[in-house]
């Protein structure tokens, strides 16, 4: 884990009640403050207004998403770029890092996002897992996208060979669909475990 690349406890904190509550509570808003209109079955008035609430909620909810799941990869990783809009400006901020020389010949070889809120890291580290009594690994180039205005992150992970760090040998594809937690679709899909803020570091919680 890298300590320096925590998020504040307080904005995690409020970051994920946001993400978890805010679409919920404003489906409850509205359908109170229509309820009437259902009750008279004005269904026109009604579909207005939960139209609303999505075009409200909906856009918050997916730049949350996408800035929690930067954070749980931010912790793991040793060096993220910018966050681009394009392709191009994704390419310029990797081949500028001053951490982690990014094979963008290789990435751009296996294909890479090409539109939309994005963010490349290194993701490297490895932690004592008490129960299999061995350490687990994670280790690959990651390029997260958020399909704004929907609530769903896009994760383009690249394999890195373990005996050359700027060697890319492959790539996968998955996501992040609300109301999942970052964290623990991260943790199903390297097999290593996502947290944030551990006790026993120090830290906050998981």
């Amino acid at each position: 884990m890298y300590f320096e690349h925590f998020p504040s406890f307080g904005g995690y904190i409020f970051g994920m009640i946001l993400y978890f509550s805010l679409i919920p509570a404003a489906f409850l808003i509205t359908l109170r403050a229509k309820w009437d209109y259902i009750i008279k079955k004005y269904w026109r008035d009604v579909a207005r207004g939960f139209i609303i609430m999505a075009i409200v909620t909906l856009p918050i909810t997916a730049l949350l998403q996408f800035k929690i799941t930067s954070d749980y990869l931010y912790v793991y990783s040793l060096t993220k770029t910018k966050t681009c809009l394009t392709a191009g400006c994704l390419i310029e901020s990797m081949e500028e890092n001053e951490y982690y020389k990014f094979n963008v010949t290789a990435i751009k070889k296996f294909g890479m996002p090409k539109i939309g809120p994005m963010v490349a890291f290194r993701l490297t580290d490895k932690k004592f897992n008490k129960l299999k009594f061995k350490y687990d690994v994670v280790n690959a180039v990651v390029i997260t996208r958020s399909l704004f205005p929907l609530p769903i992150t896009e994760v383009w992970s690249y394999e890195v060979d373990p005996k050359d760090s700027h060697k890319i040998i492959g790539l996968r594809k998955f996501y992040i669909i609300y109301p999942a937690h970052p964290g623990s679709v991260l943790s199903k899909a390297y097999d290593f475990e996502f947290t944030m803020f551990l006790w026993d570091i120090g830290g906050g919680f998981a």
